[in-house]
């Protein structure tokens, strides 16, 4: 993976310079060992937190509708996350081997968008300004969710979150229930959540997917910098 020297043959994946919408992608990406370069936009730094590297771009790099995060593949050039996520997955056989899985997988990845939406009440909103009412979110929001994965889990007893092969819905589970589980700063909620103990040590033993978690995906922070909480890297437990 670069930032620079685009391969005009590989995947050119632009996003902010953190985690957000974009790290499902990249996690896929990374298993299936398909080559690409990153277009990584910094936000400014003060109170501003200006965005204008990239709006400096927007209207000019040919998106039919610009935005963040955005694939670029020869003369394909698209924008919006889940979709991104969806045709990494159909080009790298990551979408289920059957209909009824593909609509499994796709389930399971709206799921895990509409839970990390939710978390953004914490990350951006009146619910992450104090350790008090992160707590609280953590023990009615954030475990009541994650409970709904934990019984999915429990009741699919598969190897993957669909059937015992990867797909994308792994890698958009994995990253959204880990932001999560940032949530939870005591680190205790996970003990209550077996099924989704063990899914996530799966994904995290997998090829090429572990060493990227360790080493780039931990220097990356969840959030964006003006966010009320996990707008910087998090101290790893």
């Amino acid at each position: 993976m670069s930032t620079s020297n685009t391969d005009k043959n590989q995947l050119v994946l632009g996003y902010w310079t953190m985690r957000g919408f974009a790290e499902p992608i990249r996690l896929a990406l990374h298993y299936s060992n398909t080559p690409y370069t990153e277009k990584l936009y910094e936000q400014g730094k003060g109170l501003e937190f200006s965005r204008e590297e990239w709006l400096r771009e927007k209207q000019n790099v040919g998106l039919d509708f610009p935005n963040l995060p955005y694939l670029f593949d020869g003369d394909l050039k698209m924008t919006q996350s889940k979709a991104i996520l969806y045709y990494i997955g159909r080009k790298a056989n990551l979408m289920g081997k059957t209909p009824t899985e593909e609509a499994y997988v796709m389930m399971l990845c709206e799921q895990a968008h509409d839970f990390r939406l939710k978390t953004y009440e914490v990350f951006y909103g009146q619910e992450g300004t104090t350790k008090e009412r992160r707590k609280n979110f953590a023990d009615k929001v954030v475990s009541e969710e994650l409970k709904k994965f934990d019984d999915y889990f429990g009741k699919h007893k598969t190897k993957f979150a669909v059937g015992d092969h990867p797909t994308v819905a792994d890698f958009q589970l994995y990253e959204y229930i880990d932001a999560g589980l940032a949530i939870d700063e005591e680190h205790t909620l996970i003990e209550k959540l077996p099924n989704i103990k063990q899914f996530m040590k799966t994904v995290r033993e997998l090829p090429s997917v572990g060493d990227y978690i360790t080493k780039a995906h931990a220097q990356l922070p969840l959030n964006a910098k003006m966010a009320q909480f996990a707008g910087q890297v998090l101290e790893q437990k």
